[in-house]
């Protein structure tokens, strides 16, 4: 197993006067960032889409390789070329605007991108990142719009709804935000659009709150995970 790299030094929010996205600290514009230091600023806390992962429901990706990444040991995946045509990463990327675009036409909805890193504003909770892929523009009923794709393995996830892991990404949303409802708009197969709507769960985010908190206690100690037998553990040993 490798050592530890060095530690990005932790950021402070940019500036007060930048729009807010529900509660949270809006901490970094992301609008002209490049690519390696946003992934700096994502080490420095644990984020939606890690979520899972933290909290060992992810499919795709273990405890062991997240902590390996949040340490500095491993590199995160990375971005497809534009060539790749086979890699569901620039798929997902080159179809998400669709997807929010048919979303919007579908439901009237109005939706912007959220070009940032924004922060759980409680200093307890100041490891709690997230990115968001679009706010939904003045409805009382949702305000975020999480935009994905599956192919014909991913499918199968989404037969009896939202799968847990995204599940997990959405609550950690909804608790770095204080919001109360997100829209998840998936296209299936580059063909069948559905929306689900997730409501906040303020129990299950306690929960996950109590289990990221464990995970983010392990990368500050530098202290393993144990390997579950995983393709991805295995990659990371």
């Amino acid at each position: 197993m490798q050592t530890k790299a060095n530690v990005t030094p932790k950021l402070q929010p940019t500036s007060v006067s930048k729009p807010k996205h529900g509660q949270a600290i809006r901490l970094v514009s992301t609008s002209t960032m490049p690519r390696d230091e946003w992934l700096q600023i994502r080490n420095q806390g644990i984020g939606a889409s890690d979520a899972a992962a933290a909290v060992g429901l992810n499919p795709y990706q273990s405890q062991l390789e997240l902590w390996m990444i949040k340490t500095g040991r491993m590199l995160p995946t990375p971005m497809p070329k534009a060539d790749e045509g086979r890699s569901p990463l620039h798929w997902g990327q080159a179809l998400e605007p669709l997807v929010a675009r048919h979303y919007s036409e579908a439901t009237g909805r109005r939706v912007r991108r959220v070009n940032a890193v924004l922060q759980h504003p409680d200093s307890d909770k100041a490891w709690m990142l997230a990115n968001l892929d679009y706010a939904v523009a003045k409805d009382s009923d949702v305000q975020i719009l999480e935009c994905k794709t599956a192919g014909e393995f991913g499918a199968r996830l989404w037969r009896d709804g939202v799968p847990d892991y995204i599940q997990c990404q959405v609550q950690h949303q909804l608790a770095v935000t204080g919001e109360q409802a997100a829209d998840v708009a998936v296209l299936i197969c580059g063909q069948e659009f559905r929306t689900y709507r997730v409501e906040r769960n303020s129990e299950l985010i306690d929960a996950l709150i109590v289990l990221e908190r464990q995970f983010w206690d392990l990368v500050e100690t530098d202290t393993p995970p144990s390997a579950d037998g995983s393709e991805s553990a295995r990659k990371a040993l």
